[in-house]
């Protein structure tokens, strides 16, 4: 008898540990912004096309609620040559938009990572490898641009809010130099294949 009532206490002991981690990450089938397993967050950023092949570092956002894109003052930083993951959106091959930033010059107005992306055409072809080495290949739909300062509701939407494809967005300045930034963003859409 006292076998089985601690069956059953360490049982029941689990269901209740279960249900509780359950309900504190509201977990409902689905991954929840800012907490994808670090195996599945993506590693490397290849672009055939451009000849881009970049190490992938996951952001957040600002203050301000904008997605976080790193600078440095220093010409060699890993900033210029690196591509930057939004970690409170989708991982690559998740439903949902994967946003992928990089900046298109560095300190002094030099080429960056993303110094040619709006020469992508439609069709091009993107990959993504994840730390545990999954690959999830992605294809150019098509190259908008956005006014940097004033972006419609619309348009954040369509870069960063919910859907049920599996697209992977990136994310880049263009047009002309204001003197403190681009005035435009220039932002590759692709869905996955």
């Amino acid at each position: 008898m006292k076998k089985f009532l601690a069956v059953i206490s360490l049982v029941l002991l689990v269901v209740l540990g279960v249900a509780y981690i359950n309900y504190t990450r509201h977990i409902t089938g689905t991954i929840q912004s800012g907490s994808v397993p670090e195996s599945w967050q993506p590693a490397q950023l290849e672009i055939p096309a451009l000849s881009i092949h970049a190490p992938v570092m996951a952001v957040g956002q600002t203050l301000s609620g904008d997605m976080d894109a790193p600078t440095s003052d220093a010409h060699n930083s890993p900033y210029w040559t690196s591509v930057f993951w939004y970690d409170q959106g989708a991982a690559p091959g998740q439903a949902g938009n994967v946003v992928i930033a990089g900046h298109v010059d560095r300190v002094g107005g030099d080429p960056a990572i993303f110094w040619s992306l709006g020469s992508l055409q439609p069709g091009a072809m993107i990959t993504v490898i994840s730390n545990d080495g999954s690959t999830f290949r992605y294809r150019v739909d098509r190259i908008v641009r956005y006014p940097a300062n004033y972006p419609s509701q619309d348009a954040i939407n369509t870069v960063f809010g919910p859907t049920s494809g599996h697209h992977l967005n990136l994310i880049t300045c263009s047009g002309v130099w204001t003197g403190s930034g681009y005035d435009e963003r220039l932002v590759v859409f692709t869905s996955q294949v």
